[in-house]
Parts: structure tokens; C-alpha cells; sequence
């Protein structure tokens, strides 16, 4: 017997819809991979700005969002002196989003007017405001522990100084304490305060907040060998009526 060979008629609809959904999977990859960068949210960043984050990763003419990688932009910002670290996310609808984290003020160095980072880098600025100033010469070994002693200081605390000046405790061209210093606040007291003792700033709130006027706070090594706990606080009226005295006696 003579097999009969059976045609099969091509499924139109079927071969429609394969074109179709081929079709609709290029224009989807095509869409994704030409994709702009519509949105930068950046977060984190006080000290530099946004327009800066944004030049430095190369985002400024919002570029194909698959063309940027995250690791490269981390890199680049990274770069930036006052950034300590970085993440960066990207969305499908566009979107990159950059949280930083910036490296702490410490205090601006009035001999080589740089600003003093918490990552020990010092960065060449005229002038920057709400920070402290070092005025003085310390030497090199303090200065490095002062860096350090600072950076373990509260930020909230560290902006209500105004001036530090190096002030060793000599008597009698004695050196007693090497390592002094002389904090000038913003709220006008002055407080003496030695490197082994630095943290005790960090209670400078509570501290003012049991004072019923300005003066002198000792919370240096006199604070801390006073076997009583209290503060070692000296008004200004009372160094000025000391003072007018001595000059009457010496009248």
C-alpha cells in the first residue's frame, strides 16, 4: 500500500504571537538598557554637596542606568577627601540612590589653615565656619593625641568650642602638665582640660547646666584628683575682684 503523506497547514495565529512576544522581549531589553538615569537621591552629606557628589561620579549627564556600574561610582566618590564611605543603589524605574558617610570635623588649624579631618588627612580651607580653631604651636607627638582625644569627642559637644589653645601647665619653669590646654566656649566659659582627662568633656551639658554663672572649669588632672567629685569652677566676678584687689594692694 502507498503511504499517503499528510501536509500540515502552518498555524498563522500561532507563528503571530511567537513574532509578537519575540518582539515584545527585544523592546523590553532594548527599553531597560537605554534606560536613563532619571532620579539621584543622595543622603548622608553635610559637608559636601550634592553637585559635587553628582560631577565626581560621572552622573551629571544622566546616563544609561546599565552603563554605570555601583562599584565605579563608589570608587569615585570615595575619592572625595571629606567621604568616609559610600552605598549606592540602583532601581529599575531609574533611580540611584547614594548614602554617604562623611568623615568628622575635628578643628581648623590656624598655622597651616587646614581643617582636621577624623581620618587625620587635613584639607587646605581659608576658613570654615562652626568649627573650633587650634591657635597655637602644640608639638608633633600632642598634636597627634589631640587628634585622637578629639575625634572620641560627641560632635554636639565638639561644636560648642570655639578656640583651643595649648597651655602646659608650667610652674616655676617647671613643666607639671605637657599636655593642657585651654578650650574657649561659645558660651563664654573657659575650661582647662588635659589629654589623659579629654573625655570628661563629653559631660560639659550636665556640667554647665549646674553652673549659676561663667567662669573657669577645670576638668583637667585638678578635676580628676579631686577625691570629692566636684567641680573645680572659678567665676570670672571672682578672678575680676581677685584681680582689682591686687591692684589696689599694689597702689
Amino acid at each position: 500500500m502507498q503511504s499517503k503523506k499528510i501536509k500540515r497547514k502552518l498555524n498563522k495565529k500561532a507563528l503571530l504571537v511567537f513574532i509578537l512576544i519575540i518582539y515584545l522581549i527585544i523592546i523590553i531589553i532594548y527599553y531597560f538598557f537605554t534606560l536613563p538615569v532619571k532620579r539621584i537621591i543622595i543622603s548622608g552629606n553635610n559637608l559636601v554637596s550634592d553637585a559635587e557628589i553628582i560631577d565626581v561620579s560621572g552622573l551629571n549627564d544622566y546616563p544609561s542606568l546599565f552603563k554605570v556600574s555601583k562599584k565605579n561610582i563608589e570608587k569615585k566618590i570615595n575619592s572625595i577627601s571629606y567621604i568616609d564611605s559610600v552605598n549606592v543603589n540602583k532601581s529599575i524605574n531609574g533611580t540611584i540612590e547614594i548614602n554617604v558617610k562623611e568623615y568628622k570635623i575635628l578643628f581648623y588649624n590656624m598655622l597651616n589653615k587646614s581643617i582636621v579631618l577624623s581620618s587625620k588627612e587635613e584639607i587646605t580651607n581659608d576658613s570654615l565656619l562652626g568649627v573650633p580653631t587650634l591657635i597655637n604651636y602644640v608639638p608633633s607627638d600632642i598634636y597627634n593625641k589631640l587628634i585622637d582625644k578629639v575625634n572620641d569627642i560627641d560632635s554636639d559637644i565638639i561644636s560648642l568650642i570655639s578656640e583651643i589653645e595649648y597651655s602646659p601647665d608650667i610652674k616655676d619653669d617647671v613643666t607639671i602638665n605637657d599636655s593642657r590646654f585651654i578650650l574657649k566656649m561659645n558660651d563664654g566659659n573657659h575650661v582647662y582640660i588635659d589629654l589623659v582627662n579629654f573625655e570628661n568633656l563629653n559631660n560639659y551639658k550636665v556640667i554647665y547646666s549646674n553652673l549659676e554663672s561663667k567662669g573657669i572649669i577645670h576638668l583637667d588632672s585638678v578635676y580628676s584628683g579631686n577625691n570629692q567629685g566636684t567641680i573645680v569652677f572659678t567665676p570670672f566676678d571672682a578672678i575680676n575682684k581677685e584681680e582689682v584687689g591686687d591692684n589696689e594692694l599694689s597702689q
